[in-house]
């Protein structure tokens, strides 16, 4: 008999050795039995909303008696707790554009790019059942996530914005020789619908209100407050706006939530630095304009040195490498300059402000003020008393107030509050 250690988790009945025996042998292409199973949580409390994550250690041996024992190690990814997280997931497809990612989009890329570029992903291992997404554990082969208060100093920021440049560019070939392919990728967070706006009018309308209201308290941020008041009544537009694609603009493959907890980074034995990144979770991947990703990665994850000071040289560092991949990937260096790409940067700087309002403070959040989104209910969006308590924490804590204020100053000098 074989031995299954859970200890206190809550885990899906199914997760088990028989489950576990199945895709494991599907994907070695020979009989294992699972002898043993260790699973806990993956992640702690504020490190990840839109799933539950399981981080699983099998051992394992042939059934036709083959010698030794094999380890796997595993994270499995499945639906979130919660009634209303569950049925945001499931209408933004979350989970399917994720499996196709790893089961198709990206394996396209590294063919139609010749295998000219590095793995940017975990393995996947496929599975037959819905809203689940099993990876190799990138722990195990040396990977970590940074610290989410902290941020990223420049070397990783470097790292990261060279990363979303050969995806994006490998997107772009895959593109050209399969523009279905990007179907898949529409908006899936903020539909442009009647519910979706309605839902997104709610969700924006207390954020911002919230906000406001802690941001008059502070001496010389009054008049932010007021701006952040008026952004109300068009902030669903602006944000469906934002998110299009462009037809008179290049279009990439977005990860669509590109922040330090969605990166892990791998470090030399010998040196220490950094020398190898990978990304995970594309649930809220979207075909539109490559500054998407570049705007939200650097208004959730940069350090205080980085913030603002290395911006311009992070738009060069990534638009080297896109232009680079290009080449390498024989597609015109030059159908996206730099001067196109600051300028659509700017642009959509009002973006970054939207996403710093309605998202950091969630990403900032102490481990003591970490919203549980899983008690969250359709009656919660309208009543904000009750539903967004944790924000007025997150305002009160330190280190949010410290970044939201950099933020503030930077959106005035711009004229954009």
């Amino acid at each position: 008999m074989g031995s299954t250690n859970v200890g206190e988790l809550d885990i899906p009945h199914w997760l088990n050795r028989e489950f576990l025996a199945t895709i494991i042998s599907e994907e070695e292409k020979k009989n294992i039995s699972v002898a043993c199973m260790e699973v806990k949580e993956a992640v702690s409390k504020g490190d990840n909303y839109l799933s539950t994550l399981y981080r699983i250690m099998v051992e394992c041996n042939e059934s036709n008696g083959g010698n030794g024992i094999n380890k796997y190690f595993l994270v499995l990814k499945t639906l979130p707790k919660g009634e209303l997280l569950q049925k945001l997931v499931s209408e933004a497809q979350s989970f399917e554009k994720e499996r196709q990612m790893y089961s198709s989009t990206l394996p396209d890329m590294y063919c139609v790019t010749k295998a000219k570029l590095r793995p940017l992903s975990a393995r996947y291992i496929p599975t037959n059942m819905n809203n689940v997404i099993v990876l190799e554990d990138l722990q195990q082969l040396g990977y970590k996530m940074a610290n989410r208060h902290s941020g990223l100093d420049l070397e990783h920021c470097e790292m990261t914005v060279r990363a979303l440049a050969r995806f994006h560019a490998a997107s772009v070939a895959l593109h050209n020789s399969d523009p279905v392919c990007m179907d898949m990728y529409s908006e899936g967070l903020f539909k442009d619908t009647e519910e979706g706006r309605e839902r997104m009018h709610k969700h924006f309308s207390y954020n911002l209100k919230i906000l406001a209201s802690g941001i008059e308290k502070w001496p010389g941020y009054e008049p932010c407050a007021d701006k952040i008041r008026k952004m109300v009544p068009t902030a669903v537009d602006q944000m469906i706006k934002f998110l299009q694609p462009r037809n008179d603009s290049l279009n990439v493959l977005n990860h669509g939530d590109c922040w330090v907890n969605n990166i892990m980074f791998h470090y030399s034995q010998e040196t220490g630095k950094v020398d190898d990144i990978r990304l995970v979770d594309f649930q809220l991947a979207r075909f539109s304009s490559p500054v998407l990703d570049l705007q939200y990665f650097l208004c959730t994850s940069t350090n205080d040195e980085v913030r603002f000071r290395q911006r311009d040289h992070l738009l060069s560092e990534y638009h080297a490498e896109f232009r680079d991949t290009l080449e390498v990937l024989d597609l015109d260096p030059d159908q996206y300059t730099l001067e196109q790409l600051k300028e659509e940067f700017e642009e959509k700087e009002e973006y970054g402000l939207l996403v710093v309002c309605s998202a950091l403070w969630a990403m900032l959040a102490s481990s003591s003020h970490v919203p549980d989104f899983s008690q969250l209910t359709e009656e919660d969006l309208i009543d904000s008393e009750t539903a967004w308590q944790p924000l007025e924490k997150a305002l009160s804590g330190s280190r949010y107030r410290e970044v939201l204020q950099t933020f503030l100053r930077h959106y005035k000098n711009k004229g954009i509050l």
